[in-house]
């Protein structure tokens, strides 16, 4: 708990009390302050639950991160496994075009890395 949030309802406790106080003797002025420091201290309060709200949500991601991470790389491991076999299948039913496919590429390798000297 943060100590805005103590620290605001003391606030809006004691003026609370002090409202009282300033009702039962007639006085405006401490009548006046009382609720002043209610407001205050409720916007204290708010302002200590707010920060609590942002730490427990970055608390929350920081938490979560492995877990997406782990999950990424799973994603990723599968997707790699399902493509090689897609391709090895594809080989496997094609050994001519592969072949020729294969040999294709290394000709214009050959052939740019001759033509750079």
């Amino acid at each position: 708990m943060d100590s805005d949030r103590i620290i605001g309802a003391g606030q809006e406790l004691g003026g609370k009390v002090q409202q009282r106080v300033g009702e039962w003797t007639g006085d405006a002025g401490t009548r006046a302050q009382g609720v002043a420091d209610q407001a205050s201290g409720t916007a204290r309060n708010i302002y200590g639950q707010a920060k609590d709200g942002v730490r427990e949500a970055v608390r929350g991601l920081a938490d979560a991160a492995p877990d997406s991470l782990d999950q990424a790389r799973e994603t990723g491991r599968h997707t790699y496994h399902r493509a090689d076999r897609a391709v090895a299948r594809q080989i496997g039913d094609h050994h001519l075009a592969a072949l020729l496919l294969a040999g294709g590429i290394g000709y214009i390798f050959g052939w740019l890395m001759h033509n750079r000297h």
